[in-house]
Protein backbone atom coordinates (compact mmCIF):
# COMPACT_ATOMS: atom_id res chain seq x y z
CA UNK A 1 0.00 0.00 0.00
CA UNK A 2 1.00 3.26 -0.69
CA UNK A 3 0.47 6.14 1.75
CA UNK A 4 -0.05 10.03 1.18
CA UNK A 5 -0.45 12.53 3.57
CA UNK A 6 -0.73 16.67 3.11
CA UNK A 7 -1.70 19.39 4.75
CA UNK A 8 -2.63 22.72 3.36
CA UNK A 9 -3.53 25.79 5.33
CA UNK A 10 -6.09 28.36 3.36
CA UNK A 11 -8.00 31.34 4.07
CA UNK A 12 -11.49 30.45 3.39
CA UNK A 13 -14.27 29.78 5.24
CA UNK A 14 -14.81 26.07 6.47
CA UNK A 15 -18.14 26.65 4.83
CA UNK A 16 -16.81 26.82 1.87
CA UNK A 17 -13.86 25.04 1.51
CA UNK A 18 -15.61 22.07 2.90
CA UNK A 19 -18.32 22.35 0.34
CA UNK A 20 -16.21 23.25 -2.57
CA UNK A 21 -13.42 20.34 -1.56
CA UNK A 22 -16.53 17.00 -0.90
CA UNK A 23 -17.92 17.63 -4.42
CA UNK A 24 -14.99 15.80 -6.57
CA UNK A 25 -16.46 17.44 -9.98
CA UNK A 26 -14.38 20.21 -8.95
CA UNK A 27 -11.26 17.58 -8.54
CA UNK A 28 -10.36 18.50 -12.11
CA UNK A 29 -9.80 21.83 -11.61
CA UNK A 30 -6.58 21.58 -9.11
CA UNK A 31 -5.62 18.10 -9.56
CA UNK A 32 -3.47 18.26 -12.81
CA UNK A 33 -3.21 13.77 -12.24
CA UNK A 34 -7.14 14.41 -13.27
CA UNK A 35 -8.74 15.33 -17.03
CA UNK A 36 -12.17 15.02 -16.16
CA UNK A 37 -14.71 14.22 -13.33
CA UNK A 38 -18.08 13.91 -13.84
CA UNK A 39 -20.92 13.18 -11.27
CA UNK A 40 -23.29 10.01 -12.42
CA UNK A 41 -26.03 10.99 -10.00
CA UNK A 42 -28.65 13.15 -9.21
CA UNK A 43 -28.80 13.36 -5.94
CA UNK A 44 -27.85 15.92 -3.31
CA UNK A 45 -23.89 15.74 -2.99
CA UNK A 46 -23.50 13.62 0.27
CA UNK A 47 -23.25 9.53 1.39
CA UNK A 48 -23.89 7.57 -2.52
CA UNK A 49 -22.45 10.16 -4.51
CA UNK A 50 -20.82 8.92 -7.32
CA UNK A 51 -18.10 10.03 -10.21
CA UNK A 52 -16.36 9.04 -13.15
CA UNK A 53 -12.78 10.36 -13.21
CA UNK A 54 -10.24 10.09 -16.39
CA UNK A 55 -6.83 10.45 -15.24
CA UNK A 56 -3.20 10.96 -16.57
CA UNK A 57 -0.81 8.58 -16.10
CA UNK A 58 1.48 9.45 -18.99
CA UNK A 59 0.19 8.72 -22.35
CA UNK A 60 -2.73 6.61 -20.91
CA UNK A 61 -5.71 7.63 -19.47
CA UNK A 62 -7.18 5.39 -17.51
CA UNK A 63 -10.84 5.10 -15.62
CA UNK A 64 -11.92 5.57 -12.33
CA UNK A 65 -14.92 5.31 -10.39
CA UNK A 66 -15.63 7.42 -6.92
CA UNK A 67 -18.00 6.86 -4.33
CA UNK A 68 -18.49 9.06 -1.29
CA UNK A 69 -18.90 6.62 1.75
CA UNK A 70 -18.81 8.92 4.79
CA UNK A 71 -19.86 12.54 4.63
CA UNK A 72 -19.79 14.66 7.90
CA UNK A 73 -20.73 18.55 6.99
CA UNK A 74 -17.86 20.38 7.74
CA UNK A 75 -15.49 18.40 9.26
CA UNK A 76 -14.69 14.54 7.08
CA UNK A 77 -14.99 13.38 3.46
CA UNK A 78 -14.24 9.90 2.96
CA UNK A 79 -14.32 8.76 -0.96
CA UNK A 80 -13.70 5.49 -2.20
CA UNK A 81 -12.25 4.84 -5.54
CA UNK A 82 -11.33 1.77 -7.84
CA UNK A 83 -9.82 1.52 -10.96
CA UNK A 84 -8.83 -1.27 -13.83
CA UNK A 85 -5.52 -1.65 -11.39
CA UNK A 86 -5.70 -0.56 -7.82
CA UNK A 87 -8.55 0.80 -5.57
CA UNK A 88 -7.97 4.28 -3.12
CA UNK A 89 -9.43 5.74 -0.22
CA UNK A 90 -9.19 9.13 0.16
CA UNK A 91 -9.78 10.83 3.60
CA UNK A 92 -9.99 14.49 3.86
CA UNK A 93 -10.44 15.78 7.49
CA UNK A 94 -11.40 20.12 7.89
CA UNK A 95 -10.89 22.04 10.49
CA UNK A 96 -11.84 25.77 10.97
CA UNK A 97 -8.16 28.33 12.15
CA UNK A 98 -8.33 31.70 13.65
CA UNK A 99 -7.59 32.56 9.56
CA UNK A 100 -9.24 30.11 7.81
CA UNK A 101 -9.19 26.22 7.32
CA UNK A 102 -7.41 23.53 7.58
CA UNK A 103 -7.36 20.58 5.17
CA UNK A 104 -5.53 17.54 5.56
CA UNK A 105 -5.73 15.04 3.02
CA UNK A 106 -5.07 11.53 3.12
CA UNK A 107 -5.28 8.60 0.23
CA UNK A 108 -4.57 5.13 1.06
CA UNK A 109 -3.75 3.37 -2.82
CA UNK A 110 -3.34 -0.62 -3.56
CA UNK A 111 -2.32 -2.05 -6.47
CA UNK A 112 -3.26 -5.17 -7.57
CA UNK A 113 -2.26 -7.93 -9.51
CA UNK A 114 1.36 -7.78 -11.43
CA UNK A 115 1.47 -3.66 -9.86
CA UNK A 116 2.14 -4.48 -6.78
CA UNK A 117 5.06 -5.44 -7.13
CA UNK A 118 6.41 -2.12 -8.63
CA UNK A 119 4.94 -0.29 -5.56
CA UNK A 120 8.18 0.78 -4.03
CA UNK A 121 9.13 2.31 -7.75
CA UNK A 122 5.61 4.05 -8.01
CA UNK A 123 5.10 5.54 -4.36
CA UNK A 124 7.94 8.74 -4.76
CA UNK A 125 6.19 9.22 -8.18
CA UNK A 126 2.41 9.08 -6.65
CA UNK A 127 3.89 11.11 -3.54
CA UNK A 128 5.18 13.55 -6.03
CA UNK A 129 1.60 14.22 -8.19
CA UNK A 130 0.26 13.93 -4.46
CA UNK A 131 2.03 17.43 -3.50
CA UNK A 132 1.02 18.83 -6.52
CA UNK A 133 -2.95 17.68 -6.04
CA UNK A 134 -2.36 20.00 -3.02
CA UNK A 135 -0.55 23.04 -4.22
CA UNK A 136 -3.34 22.87 -7.15
CA UNK A 137 -6.20 22.92 -4.14
CA UNK A 138 -4.37 25.37 -2.42
CA UNK A 139 -4.05 27.69 -4.96
CA UNK A 140 -7.16 27.45 -6.18
CA UNK A 141 -8.81 27.84 -3.29
CA UNK A 142 -6.68 30.99 -2.37
CA UNK A 143 -7.46 32.81 -5.52
CA UNK A 144 -10.49 34.51 -7.10
CA UNK A 145 -9.49 33.73 -10.45
CA UNK A 146 -9.06 30.23 -11.87
CA UNK A 147 -6.37 28.43 -11.95
CA UNK A 148 -3.81 27.83 -15.60
CA UNK A 149 -5.29 25.19 -17.71
CA UNK A 150 -4.38 21.98 -16.35
CA UNK A 151 -2.18 21.52 -19.72
CA UNK A 152 0.31 23.95 -18.55
CA UNK A 153 1.35 21.96 -15.60
CA UNK A 154 4.59 21.29 -17.40
CA UNK A 155 5.76 24.24 -16.83
CA UNK A 156 6.12 23.64 -13.00
CA UNK A 157 7.86 20.27 -13.65
CA UNK A 158 6.04 17.36 -13.78
CA UNK A 159 7.64 13.85 -13.00
CA UNK A 160 10.44 11.98 -15.09
CA UNK A 161 8.62 9.63 -16.20
CA UNK A 162 5.47 11.34 -17.41
CA UNK A 163 7.38 13.48 -19.47
CA UNK A 164 9.04 10.75 -21.03
CA UNK A 165 5.80 9.56 -22.00
CA UNK A 166 4.43 12.66 -22.97
CA UNK A 167 7.32 13.91 -24.60
CA UNK A 168 9.66 11.61 -26.84
CA UNK A 169 8.83 10.95 -30.27
CA UNK A 170 8.61 7.06 -30.15
CA UNK A 171 5.89 6.89 -27.80
CA UNK A 172 3.93 9.73 -29.74
CA UNK A 173 4.51 8.13 -32.94
CA UNK A 174 2.78 4.93 -31.74
CA UNK A 175 -0.36 6.31 -30.42
CA UNK A 176 -0.64 7.86 -33.81
CA UNK A 177 0.09 5.05 -35.86
CA UNK A 178 -2.41 2.15 -36.06
CA UNK A 179 -0.40 0.52 -33.30
CA UNK A 180 -2.24 3.38 -31.23
CA UNK A 181 -5.52 2.39 -32.42
CA UNK A 182 -5.01 -1.31 -31.31
CA UNK A 183 -3.72 -0.50 -27.83
CA UNK A 184 -6.84 1.07 -27.54
CA UNK A 185 -9.12 -1.41 -27.82
CA UNK A 186 -10.25 -2.28 -24.31
CA UNK A 187 -11.89 1.89 -24.70
CA UNK A 188 -14.44 0.26 -27.96
CA UNK A 189 -15.87 -2.16 -25.25
CA UNK A 190 -18.72 0.29 -24.89
CA UNK A 191 -21.88 -1.06 -26.82
CA UNK A 192 -22.10 1.15 -29.56
CA UNK A 193 -25.59 3.28 -29.99
CA UNK A 194 -27.87 3.99 -32.62
CA UNK A 195 -28.17 7.59 -34.15
CA UNK A 196 -32.23 6.89 -34.96
CA UNK A 197 -33.42 10.05 -36.75
CA UNK A 198 -31.04 12.34 -35.45
CA UNK A 199 -30.25 15.17 -37.91
CA UNK A 200 -25.99 15.44 -38.29
CA UNK A 201 -24.12 17.64 -40.88
CA UNK A 202 -20.74 16.81 -41.86
CA UNK A 203 -18.25 18.39 -43.94
CA UNK A 204 -15.96 17.04 -46.03
CA UNK A 205 -18.02 13.72 -46.42
CA UNK A 206 -17.13 12.68 -49.37
CA UNK A 207 -13.43 10.93 -49.53
CA UNK A 208 -10.77 9.25 -46.82
CA UNK A 209 -12.15 9.88 -43.04
CA UNK A 210 -15.04 12.11 -43.75
CA UNK A 211 -16.22 9.13 -46.20
CA UNK A 212 -15.50 6.38 -43.39
CA UNK A 213 -17.29 8.73 -41.24
CA UNK A 214 -20.61 9.11 -42.98
CA UNK A 215 -20.61 5.33 -44.02
CA UNK A 216 -20.96 4.83 -40.05
CA UNK A 217 -23.40 7.37 -39.50
CA UNK A 218 -25.43 6.16 -41.81
CA UNK A 219 -25.15 2.52 -40.70
CA UNK A 220 -26.20 4.18 -37.65
CA UNK A 221 -29.70 5.46 -38.95
CA UNK A 222 -28.83 9.32 -38.74
CA UNK A 223 -30.74 11.55 -40.93
CA UNK A 224 -26.85 12.74 -42.66
CA UNK A 225 -26.33 16.39 -44.47
CA UNK A 226 -22.61 16.14 -46.21
CA UNK A 227 -21.60 19.52 -47.22
CA UNK A 228 -19.43 18.65 -50.16
CA UNK A 229 -16.89 21.15 -52.80
CA UNK A 230 -17.43 18.53 -55.67
CA UNK A 231 -21.20 17.29 -57.05
CA UNK A 232 -20.90 14.29 -58.88
CA UNK A 233 -18.76 13.25 -55.90
CA UNK A 234 -21.24 14.40 -53.57
CA UNK A 235 -23.87 12.19 -55.90
CA UNK A 236 -21.61 9.62 -55.83
CA UNK A 237 -21.24 9.15 -51.86
CA UNK A 238 -24.51 9.57 -51.49
CA UNK A 239 -25.60 6.68 -53.83
CA UNK A 240 -23.36 4.39 -52.26
CA UNK A 241 -24.58 5.60 -48.73
CA UNK A 242 -28.31 4.78 -49.36
CA UNK A 243 -27.29 1.61 -51.28
CA UNK A 244 -24.67 -0.06 -48.77
CA UNK A 245 -26.66 0.61 -45.54
CA UNK A 246 -30.17 1.07 -46.91
CA UNK A 247 -31.05 4.27 -44.93
CA UNK A 248 -32.77 6.52 -47.69
CA UNK A 249 -31.83 9.83 -45.49
CA UNK A 250 -28.76 11.27 -47.19
CA UNK A 251 -28.43 14.35 -48.70
CA UNK A 252 -25.99 16.44 -49.64
CA UNK A 253 -25.48 20.43 -50.31
CA UNK A 254 -22.84 21.98 -52.68
CA UNK A 255 -20.63 25.02 -50.75
CA UNK A 256 -16.75 25.57 -51.15
CA UNK A 257 -15.56 26.32 -47.67
CA UNK A 258 -13.43 28.36 -47.94
CA UNK A 259 -15.41 31.34 -49.47
CA UNK A 260 -17.78 32.99 -46.78
CA UNK A 261 -20.59 33.53 -49.00
CA UNK A 262 -20.86 29.58 -49.50
CA UNK A 263 -20.85 29.42 -46.17
CA UNK A 264 -22.88 32.07 -45.63
CA UNK A 265 -25.76 30.66 -47.63
CA UNK A 266 -25.45 27.36 -47.08
CA UNK A 267 -26.11 27.81 -43.40
CA UNK A 268 -29.05 29.71 -44.09
CA UNK A 269 -30.09 26.88 -46.33
CA UNK A 270 -29.64 24.39 -43.42
CA UNK A 271 -31.73 27.02 -41.26
CA UNK A 272 -34.23 26.65 -43.33
CA UNK A 273 -34.52 23.10 -43.87
CA UNK A 274 -33.61 22.00 -40.77
CA UNK A 275 -35.50 23.08 -37.52
CA UNK A 276 -32.90 21.59 -35.61
CA UNK A 277 -29.47 20.12 -35.96
CA UNK A 278 -28.28 17.38 -33.29
CA UNK A 279 -24.84 17.17 -34.58
CA UNK A 280 -22.36 18.99 -36.63
CA UNK A 281 -19.08 17.80 -37.49
CA UNK A 282 -16.54 20.30 -38.81
CA UNK A 283 -14.16 17.26 -40.73
CA UNK A 284 -13.30 19.53 -43.86
CA UNK A 285 -9.81 20.64 -44.53
CA UNK A 286 -7.10 20.44 -46.44
CA UNK A 287 -3.29 21.04 -46.29
CA UNK A 288 -1.49 23.24 -49.45
CA UNK A 289 2.03 23.24 -50.00
CA UNK A 290 1.77 26.39 -51.66
CA UNK A 291 0.21 29.71 -50.40
CA UNK A 292 -2.40 30.91 -52.59
CA UNK A 293 -5.62 32.97 -52.05
CA UNK A 294 -9.49 32.27 -52.52
CA UNK A 295 -11.75 34.52 -54.57
CA UNK A 296 -12.29 36.51 -51.38
CA UNK A 297 -8.73 37.78 -51.00
CA UNK A 298 -7.97 35.46 -48.18
CA UNK A 299 -4.84 33.00 -47.58
CA UNK A 300 -6.11 29.03 -48.43
CA UNK A 301 -5.27 27.48 -45.34
CA UNK A 302 -6.64 30.01 -42.67
CA UNK A 303 -9.58 30.02 -44.81
CA UNK A 304 -10.80 26.61 -45.39
CA UNK A 305 -9.09 25.08 -41.85
CA UNK A 306 -9.77 27.93 -39.15
CA UNK A 307 -12.07 30.70 -40.67
CA UNK A 308 -14.35 28.49 -42.55
CA UNK A 309 -14.93 26.07 -39.34
CA UNK A 310 -15.60 28.64 -37.16
CA UNK A 311 -17.95 30.64 -39.97
CA UNK A 312 -20.22 27.81 -40.08
CA UNK A 313 -20.60 26.54 -36.46
CA UNK A 314 -21.40 30.38 -35.86
CA UNK A 315 -23.70 30.42 -38.13
CA UNK A 316 -25.64 26.97 -37.34
CA UNK A 317 -25.49 27.59 -33.64
CA UNK A 318 -29.03 28.62 -32.72
CA UNK A 319 -30.15 25.42 -35.33
CA UNK A 320 -28.05 23.45 -32.96
CA UNK A 321 -28.81 25.21 -29.26
CA UNK A 322 -32.81 23.98 -30.74
CA UNK A 323 -31.85 20.39 -30.24
CA UNK A 324 -32.44 18.21 -27.43
CA UNK A 325 -28.62 17.52 -26.45
CA UNK A 326 -26.48 18.74 -29.77
CA UNK A 327 -23.01 18.01 -30.17
CA UNK A 328 -20.20 19.60 -32.02
CA UNK A 329 -17.33 17.91 -33.21
CA UNK A 330 -14.41 19.36 -34.52
CA UNK A 331 -11.56 17.58 -36.36
CA UNK A 332 -8.26 18.47 -35.55
CA UNK A 333 -4.47 17.42 -36.40
CA UNK A 334 -1.57 15.21 -34.25
CA UNK A 335 0.45 18.06 -36.25
CA UNK A 336 -0.84 20.55 -33.86
CA UNK A 337 0.88 19.59 -31.26
CA UNK A 338 4.10 21.24 -33.00
CA UNK A 339 2.71 24.53 -33.72
CA UNK A 340 1.72 28.03 -31.54
CA UNK A 341 -1.18 30.18 -32.95
CA UNK A 342 0.07 32.98 -34.66
CA UNK A 343 -2.47 35.60 -34.09
CA UNK A 344 -0.77 38.27 -35.90
CA UNK A 345 -0.22 36.72 -38.87
CA UNK A 346 -3.31 34.26 -39.10
CA UNK A 347 -3.07 34.20 -43.25
CA UNK A 348 0.61 33.09 -43.13
CA UNK A 349 2.13 35.92 -44.88
CA UNK A 350 5.26 36.59 -42.58
CA UNK A 351 8.36 35.07 -43.96
CA UNK A 352 8.87 31.43 -46.09
CA UNK A 353 5.48 29.91 -46.08
CA UNK A 354 5.06 26.03 -45.07
CA UNK A 355 2.20 24.69 -45.50
CA UNK A 356 2.50 21.87 -42.98
CA UNK A 357 3.41 24.58 -40.64
CA UNK A 358 0.22 26.88 -41.79
CA UNK A 359 -2.34 23.52 -41.65
CA UNK A 360 -0.90 22.80 -38.02
CA UNK A 361 -1.26 26.28 -36.77
CA UNK A 362 -5.19 26.37 -38.23
CA UNK A 363 -5.67 23.04 -36.14
CA UNK A 364 -4.16 24.67 -33.15
CA UNK A 365 -6.54 27.34 -33.69
CA UNK A 366 -9.35 24.39 -33.92
CA UNK A 367 -8.70 23.40 -30.26
CA UNK A 368 -8.41 26.85 -28.91
CA UNK A 369 -12.11 27.31 -30.65
CA UNK A 370 -13.12 24.67 -29.23
CA UNK A 371 -12.42 25.03 -25.74
CA UNK A 372 -13.89 28.92 -26.29
CA UNK A 373 -17.02 27.26 -27.69
CA UNK A 374 -17.66 24.50 -24.54
CA UNK A 375 -17.85 27.30 -22.54
CA UNK A 376 -19.68 30.09 -24.05
CA UNK A 377 -22.43 26.95 -25.49
CA UNK A 378 -22.68 25.24 -21.62
CA UNK A 379 -26.09 27.38 -21.32
CA UNK A 380 -27.28 26.33 -24.97
CA UNK A 381 -26.72 22.42 -24.06
CA UNK A 382 -24.18 21.86 -26.44
CA UNK A 383 -21.06 19.72 -26.19
CA UNK A 384 -17.93 20.82 -28.13
CA UNK A 385 -15.06 18.46 -28.45
CA UNK A 386 -12.29 17.95 -30.90
CA UNK A 387 -10.15 14.76 -31.93
CA UNK A 388 -7.50 14.38 -33.74
CA UNK A 389 -7.53 10.69 -35.90
CA UNK A 390 -4.00 9.67 -35.73
CA UNK A 391 -2.02 9.47 -39.21
CA UNK A 392 -4.62 7.74 -41.84
CA UNK A 393 -3.57 6.73 -44.66
CA UNK A 394 -6.13 9.17 -47.15
CA UNK A 395 -5.78 10.79 -50.64
CA UNK A 396 -4.92 14.16 -49.17
CA UNK A 397 -2.20 12.60 -47.09
CA UNK A 398 -0.58 11.17 -50.08
CA UNK A 399 -1.07 13.54 -52.31
CA UNK A 400 -0.06 16.59 -49.79
CA UNK A 401 2.74 14.89 -47.87
CA UNK A 402 4.14 11.66 -50.58
CA UNK A 403 7.77 11.33 -48.81
CA UNK A 404 5.44 11.09 -45.19
CA UNK A 405 3.01 8.54 -46.73
CA UNK A 406 6.00 6.72 -48.52
CA UNK A 407 7.65 6.07 -44.86
CA UNK A 408 5.10 5.34 -42.91
CA UNK A 409 2.84 4.19 -44.99
CA UNK A 410 2.51 0.14 -43.32
CA UNK A 411 1.32 1.72 -39.89
CA UNK A 412 -0.77 4.03 -40.91
CA UNK A 413 -4.40 4.13 -39.87
CA UNK A 414 -7.30 2.88 -42.06
CA UNK A 415 -9.95 5.65 -42.43
CA UNK A 416 -12.35 4.04 -40.64
CA UNK A 417 -10.12 3.15 -37.83
CA UNK A 418 -9.47 7.29 -38.05
CA UNK A 419 -13.36 7.80 -38.02
CA UNK A 420 -13.80 5.85 -34.93
CA UNK A 421 -13.32 8.54 -32.48
CA UNK A 422 -15.59 10.89 -34.42
CA UNK A 423 -18.33 8.63 -35.03
CA UNK A 424 -17.86 7.23 -31.08
CA UNK A 425 -17.96 10.78 -29.97
CA UNK A 426 -21.33 11.42 -32.22
CA UNK A 427 -23.06 8.57 -30.88
CA UNK A 428 -21.72 7.77 -27.77
CA UNK A 429 -24.01 8.56 -24.25
CA UNK A 430 -20.90 8.71 -22.30
CA UNK A 431 -19.31 10.80 -24.95
CA UNK A 432 -22.45 13.61 -24.06
CA UNK A 433 -21.36 14.29 -20.66
CA UNK A 434 -18.13 15.78 -21.74
CA UNK A 435 -16.89 19.21 -23.36
CA UNK A 436 -14.31 20.86 -24.38
CA UNK A 437 -11.77 18.59 -24.58
CA UNK A 438 -9.13 16.85 -27.12
CA UNK A 439 -9.44 13.45 -27.90
CA UNK A 440 -7.21 10.25 -29.38
CA UNK A 441 -9.12 7.19 -29.45
CA UNK A 442 -12.03 7.88 -27.13
CA UNK A 443 -9.61 9.07 -24.41
CA UNK A 444 -8.96 12.36 -23.80
CA UNK A 445 -5.16 13.91 -24.32
CA UNK A 446 -2.86 17.06 -23.72
CA UNK A 447 -3.77 20.17 -25.98
CA UNK A 448 -0.43 21.47 -24.98
CA UNK A 449 2.85 19.53 -25.14
CA UNK A 450 6.05 21.29 -26.34
CA UNK A 451 6.86 24.20 -24.79
CA UNK A 452 6.05 27.90 -26.47
CA UNK A 453 3.18 26.27 -28.14
CA UNK A 454 0.51 27.31 -25.56
CA UNK A 455 -1.80 30.40 -26.16
CA UNK A 456 -1.66 33.55 -23.58
CA UNK A 457 -5.67 34.72 -22.63
CA UNK A 458 -4.94 37.73 -24.08
CA UNK A 459 -3.55 35.58 -27.65
CA UNK A 460 -6.92 33.76 -27.55
CA UNK A 461 -8.94 36.83 -27.07
CA UNK A 462 -7.58 38.65 -30.12
CA UNK A 463 -8.03 35.72 -32.01
CA UNK A 464 -11.41 35.02 -30.89
CA UNK A 465 -12.22 39.06 -32.14
CA UNK A 466 -10.48 38.54 -35.18
CA UNK A 467 -12.47 35.76 -36.47
CA UNK A 468 -15.67 37.65 -35.18
CA UNK A 469 -14.60 40.47 -37.25
CA UNK A 470 -15.68 38.19 -40.50
CA UNK A 471 -19.01 37.57 -39.08
CA UNK A 472 -20.07 40.95 -40.67
CA UNK A 473 -18.07 40.10 -44.05
CA UNK A 474 -19.55 37.28 -45.02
Amino acid sequence: MIRLKESILVKRSLDYVFRYTSDFCHIQDWDPGVVSSVRIDQKKTGVGSQYDLVLKFGPFRPKMKYEIIAYDPFSKVVLKGVGESFTALDTIVFKKTAGGTQIDYQADIRFHRFESAIEKILSPIMKKTGEKAMAGLEHKLSQTRSLPNKTMWFKSGTSLPDYLADHLILPGMLLFSRFGYALGRRFRAEPEHELDGKKIVLTGGTSGIGKAAAFKLAEKKAFLTIIARNRAKAEQIQQELVKKTGNPHIDFLIADLSLMQDIKKVSETLKASKKNIDILINNAGALFNARKQTPEGLEQTFATDLLGVFLLTQYLKDALAASESPRIINVSSGGMYTQKIEVNDLENSQGQYNGAKAYARAKRGIVILTQIWAEQFKTHGIRVNAMHPGWVDTPGIKRSLPGFHQRLKRILRTPEQGADTIVWLASSKRAGQYTGLFWLDRRPHETVIFRGTCESVEERQILWEKLNAFLSKG
